[in-house]
């Protein structure tokens, strides 16, 4: 099976098809949340890009699928940060992406139809990996329940701008090619329209 095929997305679609998933976002605002046992006890939890566990507490611990869309993390370091079940190359800059293959059929390519459908709601800025994440399970795949945690749509900044916690040498300087209110429209329209819930203390 190579992941550039339909059936790759298929096998993925199988593996959340009747789950519970949560999608964990890099928000600064997530630690105080103590949401960590509670993200744990989903089926499925969903991480992005550099948003390695700092505080389990918070973050929770596993990582079944990760969302990434840098050349910051090759196979070594995702395998060894995440220990994921699946990887999925979320964007479709395709000369970005750094050699993924070890990951074999467990890696896959986010669909660019779905991309570009996305991308037309909140043009001329990029949808973020978070975004693009919840947009793909909830949209795209038979969850039996979709939640998220640790997304405030950049008004806190992305916790690993900030700090440095083994991969940066020195804070990023975070850029903004993400539109934060957009975001927020668009996740606000999928809670309202069921299917997709956010997590808050005592959930």
């Amino acid at each position: 099976m190579n992941s550039e095929t339909p059936q790759g997305i298929a096998a993925l679609r199988r593996a959340v098809a009747g789950q519970r998933v949560v999608v964990v976002g890099n928000s600064e605002s997530q630690f105080g949340q103590s949401l960590g046992t509670v993200i744990d006890g989903y089926d499925r939890v969903v991480r992005m890009n550099l948003g390695l566990v700092r505080d389990p507490r918070h973050q929770g611990s596993r990582t079944d699928i990760v969302l990434t869309s840098t050349d910051k993390l090759d196979a070594a370091t995702i395998r060894s940060a995440y220990r994921p079940e699946w990887v999925m190359w979320a964007t479709p800059k395709r000369e970005k992406m750094p050699d993924l293959t070890a990951f074999g059929d467990r890696l896959v390519m986010h669909p660019l139809d779905i991309w570009e459908g996305l991308y037309r709601r909140i043009a001329p800025a990029r949808p973020s990996t978070g975004l693009i994440a919840l947009n793909f399970f909830r949209n795209h795949c038979d969850c039996a329940e979709l939640a998220f945690a640790g997304f405030d749509f950049f008004a806190s900044g992305t916790f690993y701008n900030r700090r440095f916690f083994g991969l940066f040498k020195h804070p990023r300087k975070a850029s903004k090619p993400h539109d934060g209110d957009a975001e927020a429209r668009l996740v606000g329209e999928m809670i309202a329209a069921g299917g997709l819930r956010k997590l808050a203390t005592g959930a």
